[in-house]
């Protein structure tokens, strides 16, 4: 009887370790992040160019390239419409290098130049942090970053507002009509 009792915890608590799905985590890690002083609300304007959709998810800022995976279509609007404006988040300046210039740089310069490389990234992982959301004319996400030559992506946090917005909002509403008021890199993924 001690053995089967044994065995029985032994699997709930397998269960229990291996069904955590890091949501834990990634809300402590966001919450400090909207919690902390860094955290002040602006008003960063909308990508003011024409923004390109070029085939596979690739949108053109410019002289910037993102490549944008989306689980759900409703946020494609908060990049179409320039919502969350590259320049401001990855800087105005372009980072970016012919072949002929890569291929001189050392190996040590080629690692720091992909880890501050912004013309062409890849963003994934888009989700609203629903759980942080402090009233319906703010919502939160979070999302990965990619960048070329790096295999670890790196957490960003950004917050939406809407004046207008009530809790009966749909969020393609929300999003049309909304600004970038927060923006904030987190850590690399590991």
């Amino acid at each position: 009887m001690k053995t089967l009792l044994l065995i029985i915890l032994f699997f709930i608590n397998v269960q229990i370790i291996l069904g955590q799905d890091g949501n834990d985590e990634k809300y402590r890690f966001a919450k400090e992040a909207f919690k902390s002083e860094k955290y002040k609300q602006d008003n960063y304007p909308r990508f003011d160019k024409e923004i390109l959709r070029l085939e596979n998810g690739v949108y053109q800022f410019g002289e910037k390239y993102l490549k944008i995976e989306l689980e759900k279509l409703e946020y494609e609007n908060i990049f179409k419409l320039g919502i969350f404006n590259p320049d401001i988040v990855f800087g105005k300046e372009t980072t970016n290098k012919t072949k002929s210039e890569f291929d001189t740089l050392s190996q040590n310069q080629k690692v720091f130049y992909n880890l501050t490389r912004n013309d062409s990234l890849s963003i994934c992982c888009v989700e609203e942090l629903e759980k942080l959301n402090p009233n319906p004319r703010t919502k939160r996400f979070i999302f990965w970053l990619f960048r070329i030559g790096v295999a670890n992506p790196t957490e960003y946090y950004f917050e939406l507002y809407n004046q207008n917005a009530t809790k009966k909002t749909s969020i393609e509403e929300f999003i049309e009509n909304a600004r970038m008021t927060f923006y904030y890199q987190g850590t690399m993924i590991i």
